[in-house]
């Protein structure tokens, strides 16, 4: 099922001039007073905004019971989540007039309710004090690397981490013309987005194993994502069943990630504090994780989601509970 549904999605993706013939029919409509094309909002300042999902509410209670079991199965570890709300909440204030759009807020007081053995982090209020800087991209469903350092600082005070100051980052532009999902979904092609990356102020050294292909390599970027279409592939390369960072840090302190895609702009924060991480992403992994956790010294655990996948996710729970 899954080779069909991705072969239709290449054809239509490689129809003869599938963007324009969208953009032409995009604009017909806007002309009309629509306010939304192909799931996506269209709103103020050229941004186009994901309509959110409703939660596939069987596998979220799945999900969360095995979070809870899985903590108060290793009392040992600092287990923290965070659940990042999306654009559709943080820049509520850019979307069309009386849209339809879910609270994700009432989502997120659910999912800490639920929860009894882990640390839950809400960044909603972190982010909506900024909400009128970049935090999302234009284009795309991904937060930008400012909206996650400014996270950052939220889940690293639940962690036990003291974060630096942005200023202590030198910040390089590597992308002026990224155009996301959003803006290939919707036809509107208004805007384009930069992607940043952050360098630490640190002489912390490290390397990077793709467990896939046991590649190593010594940056968490990859430039070769650049002349791609999704620039924001440029952390990692995209997202695989587990990548291993190792690190110079000597903190004693080893970092197990559970996570979906934007988690990928995360570690770049997160790697100076630990002396590996191990990022596990459970669409993809099949393997055994407490085999991880003893033959990788874990110390402390994060899951890390962005809330549209979190509340539709049919992965996380049997990764917890493999035997």
């Amino acid at each position: 099922g899954t080779f069909l549904s991705d072969l239709g999605d290449y054809f239509a993706d490689q129809f003869p001039a599938r963007d324009m013939w969208m953009s032409l029919n995009l604009g017909v409509n806007k002309l009309l007073g629509q306010k939304e094309a192909s799931g996506v909002y269209l709103c103020e300042d050229d941004y186009l905004i994901q309509v959110p999902s409703a939660p596939n509410q069987t596998q979220l209670d799945r999900n969360l019971a095995a979070v809870n079991a899985f903590a108060q199965n290793h009392p040992e570890l600092k287990t923290v989540m965070a659940v990042v709300p999306n654009a559709v909440t943080i820049h509520a204030d850019k979307l069309p007039e009386n849209a339809p759009a879910r609270d994700q807020g009432a989502d997120l007081v659910y999912i800490r309710g639920k929860l009894t053995d882990t640390d839950f982090v809400d960044v909603t209020k972190t982010l909506q004090s900024h909400s009128e800087e970049y935090l999302f991209y234009k284009t795309d469903h991904h937060w930008t690397s400012l909206g996650a350092a400014y996270a950052f600082k939220d889940i690293a005070a639940a962690m036990g981490i003291q974060a630096p100051e942005l200023t202590e980052y030198t910040v390089y532009p590597v992308s002026t013309t990224f155009e996301g999902t959003l803006s290939s979904k919707s036809g509107s092609h208004s805007a384009r987005d930069t992607v940043d990356i952050y360098v630490p102020d640190s002489n912390i050294d490290y390397y990077v194993t793709y467990a896939d292909s046991g590649e190593d390599i010594s940056s968490l970027y990859r430039r070769e994502a650049l002349g791609g279409k999704d620039h924001y592939t440029v952390f990692f390369g995209g997202n695989y069943s587990r990548v291993d960072i190792t690190t110079t840090a000597n903190t004693g302190r080893c970092l197990l990630l559970f996570k979906d895609s934007y988690a990928n702009c995360m570690v770049q924060f997160l790697y100076p504090y630990f002396d590996h991480i191990t990022m596990i992403d459970p669409r993809y992994y099949y393997d055994n994780v407490e085999l991880v956790i003893k033959s990788e010294a874990i110390t402390d655990v994060l899951f890390l989601y962005n809330l549209d996948t979190y509340l539709g996710d049919t992965s996380l729970a049997d990764v917890l509970v493999s035997e």
